[in-house]
């Protein structure tokens, strides 16, 4: 508690320092080898070599940004050095990553952005005359470092499409449609704290109880109304994160009736080597992530639809009963819907955020002509 506290004091004063000359960053280690990497102000070229010191030793690590942009050669050469060393990127909740900072956010193996969260991008420039002008060899660049992070086409485009003087806000949805996998921070009270005083299950029994509740809840789902809703309540948590939007159990449970009855004959199947599972051990949180063939037909209607789904759920398993504390969609094959998807990330992590949105003081979004654009590549 003692280190999360020192954390803390670090990023408020961090993300005061937002509007910044230069980056600062920052190193702090937490339990288990692990780290977060804290990064406020405006990137600049010499930032590159300062991250790589910061990140030199460390195996695994979360870097947390804000920033209004700075140097693009800066954000693409850390948002490479971030995939180099597989690290989680997150902008914490009320938080704003734009220009620079957004290219290096994409860097990221996993990317989150918290409650209010903005990560904002344009396309690359140079100035002429003092006054700003797109950069055909500019996006080239950064259009090399995209592809190089495995963003489709039209992920590129997407990044690159807005004018330098204006900036492009990326919404869930919008990162759904042009393939940038993202997901929302979890509010903290979906996060059981860990219990000092109780004996902790073990890692594979947690992921043993929290892949045989998914697998089940999928058979479920497949069985006639009647018995794929009975008792649907016991299967969620009081509040959860649903399709990126957090909500009460109710509103859960309405929507999942309402799609029983609009699709009373429904099939689920689990592709075999799908499913993956992930464990918090001391939350007692799972992620677990599978793909679903489906097909759904109404006798009534004479309709039908058929197609592939990801499913990603987080699970809780501190109590004797599982909990479904969030739970998410993307479309992979049929019908022309997405959603968003969420995952949890280090327990102390979140909690930490959550304390950060709560301490900082409230002011209003940037406009978007007050943005700075990144500066431009140097010859």
């Amino acid at each position: 508690m003692a280190s999360v506290r020192c954390i803390l004091v670090i990023v408020v004063l961090l993300l005061a320092l937002g509007r910044a000359e230069a980056a600062n960053i920052e190193l702090k280690r937490l339990d288990a080898g692990n780290a977060v990497i804290l990064i406020a102000g405006d990137l600049e070229l010499g930032d590159i070599e300062q991250f790589r010191n910061k990140a030199a030793n460390l195996a695994r690590g979360t870097v947390a940004f804000q920033s209004d942009g700075g140097s693009l050669l800066a954000g693409i050469r850390i948002g490479a050095l971030i995939r180099s060393k597989n690290f989680i990127t997150v902008v914490p909740d009320g938080a704003q990553c734009a220009s620079a900072c957004a290219v290096a956010w994409l860097g990221g193996t996993q990317r989150f952005m918290g409650t209010g969260a903005r990560v904002g991008f344009h396309a690359a420039y140079v100035i002429k005359a003092g006054a700003t002008s797109e950069s055909g060899p500019g996006n080239a660049v950064l259009g090399a470092y995209l592809n190089q992070l495995g963003l489709r086409e039209e992920a590129i485009i997407y990044i690159t499409q807005a004018a330098p003087n204006s900036m492009r806000w990326l919404s869930m949805e919008e990162a759904g449609q042009h393939g940038i996998e993202v997901a929302l921070l979890p509010p903290p009270d979906l996060v059981p704290p860990p219990v000092a005083s109780a004996p902790q299950p073990s890692h594979a029994s947690l992921e043993k109880r929290a892949t045989e509740f998914v697998l089940a809840l999928a058979a479920r789902w497949s069985s006639p109304n009647a018995e794929a809703l009975r008792s649907l309540d016991r299967l969620y948590a009081a509040n959860v994160l649903y399709n990126g939007k957090p909500i009460g159990r109710q509103a859960v449970l309405l929507d999942k009736r309402r799609f029983a009855l609009h699709w009373p004959h429904r099939s689920y199947k689990v592709r075999p080597g799908s499913v993956s599972t992930t464990c918090i051990d001391d939350a007692n949180l799972c992620r677990v992530q599978m793909m679903v063939d489906w097909d759904h037909q109404n006798a009534a209607t004479a309709s039908r639809a058929r197609g592939s789904t990801s499913f990603e759920y987080s699970i809780a398993l501190a109590d004797d009963a599982p909990r479904i504390a969030a739970e998410s969609s993307a479309l992979k094959e049929g019908p022309a819907v997405a959603a968003s998807s969420a995952g949890p990330v280090r327990h102390t992590l979140q909690r930490l955020l959550a304390q950060l949105t709560r301490l900082r003081p409230a002011h209003a979004p940037a406009k978007d002509d007050a943005i700075r654009p990144a500066a431009p590549i140097p010859h």
